[in-house]
Formats: C-alpha cells, sequence, structure tokens
C-alpha cells in the first residue's frame, strides 16, 4: 500500500518523517523556482551542505544528499581499503561507508572519536543510482554559495586531492574557504 493510501493511524514515523519532506520539497520548489521540472534545475538551485572534516570544511550540493544520520552498528568487510570502514543500514538499506578522514590521509574516524560512546555522523549521498554514506565530523552550515575561485586546487597536497575536490569556494558570510567535493568521484572509489 502506498504512503499515500494510508490512514494516519497505518503511518511509520519514518513514512511520516519521509511524507513531510516530499511535500515540503514540492512546496518549496513551486514557491522558490516556478513551476520548473527537476531536470530544469540547476546545482545553482540548492543550498550547500558545508561540513567540517578534521578541521577544515568541505561543501557538497544538497542536491546529492539523501539524508544526514547518526552511523548505527558498522558492519566490517574483508579486504576492504582502509576508507571503506564497512557497511550500515540507512532507512532500510544497506549502504557503503566511505571514511573521508582516512580517504585524505588523515586518520580515521575510529581513532578520532575522543570516546567510543560518541556518534559518528554521516551524509547519505547519491549520484546516479548509488548510494554512499560519508563519514564527517560535523554539519556547519547548509548555505547557498556563488563565490568559486578559480585554479586554486593545488595537485600536489597530499590531503586534498583534486581527484576528490573540483572546486574552492568562500562562504559569502564568513569569507572562509569551502573546499568543494567532486560527488561522483567519491561514489566512484
Amino acid at each position: 500500500m502506498s504512503v499515500a493510501m494510508k490512514t494516519a493511524d497505518e503511518l511509520s514515523m519514518e513514512d511520516l518523517k519521509q511524507k513531510l519532506r516530499d511535500e515540503l520539497r514540492e512546496e518549496l520548489r513551486r514557491e522558490l523556482l516556478g513551476e520548473e521540472t527537476e531536470d530544469e534545475r540547476t546545482e545553482a538551485d540548492y543550498p550547500w551542505i558545508v561540513f567540517g572534516v578534521d578541521g577544515t570544511e568541505y561543501g557538497i550540493n544538497s542536491k546529492n544528499v539523501l539524508s544526514i544520520e547518526i552511523i548505527g552498528e558498522i558492519t566490517p568487510m574483508v579486504d576492504a581499503a582502509s576508507h571503506s570502514p564497512g557497511i550500515t543500514k540507512s532507512r532500510g538499506d544497506m549502504i557503503d561507508l566511505l571514511d573521508l578522514r582516512a580517504l585524505f590521509g588523515l586518520g580515521d574516524y575510529v581513532s578520532a572519536k575522543e570516546n567510543e560512546d560518541d556518534p559518528v555522523m554521516m551524509m547519505v549521498i547519491e549520484t546516479g543510482e548509488k548510494k554512499r554514506g560519508v563519514i564527517v565530523d560535523e554539519i556547519v552550515s547548509v548555505e547557498y554559495i556563488t563565490n568559486f575561485l578559480e585554479g586554486v586546487v593545488n595537485e600536489g597536497e597530499a590531503a586534498h586531492s583534486s581527484q576528490y575536490i573540483r572546486q574552492v569556494a568562500t562562504r559569502e558570510r564568513l569569507d572562509s574557504p569551502v573546499l568543494i567535493l567532486n560527488p561522483e568521484s567519491l561514489n566512484s572509489l
């Protein structure tokens, strides 16, 4: 039975949250963008999620972010790369995890935790048909970013390979740099 056909008593909390998200997204689209379809929208029509990893701010367009969640149980995978700590459940689906600290040569999320019981946060990103949980330290802000700098990515930097960082931008209010991630390259790992 579809969510639209269920009565309020039959809806689970997750169904209600998803239904509200969908309705809000549709209402915002109509109000802010007129009658544009999803295909007509560009990256500039979506806000950016600015997040921190080891004291550096990164950004990813919210068009690619499905959710921000606390990671539950992680199931390690045999012979996985150091930047892939395993899989976890997200909204009923099993997804691969990506540890940005390990990918950028900054240790790993386990050694960075001050307390073993501290929650670990992930952003579930999607490019094409692939979903992946990207482990982050914190969400800094959700904002529109329009000031993209040209020619700033340095391929020689070990921690921020231009393979994963496509641009550098500055945040409007704080004028602080944000490294813009390339979600396609993250999902291709």
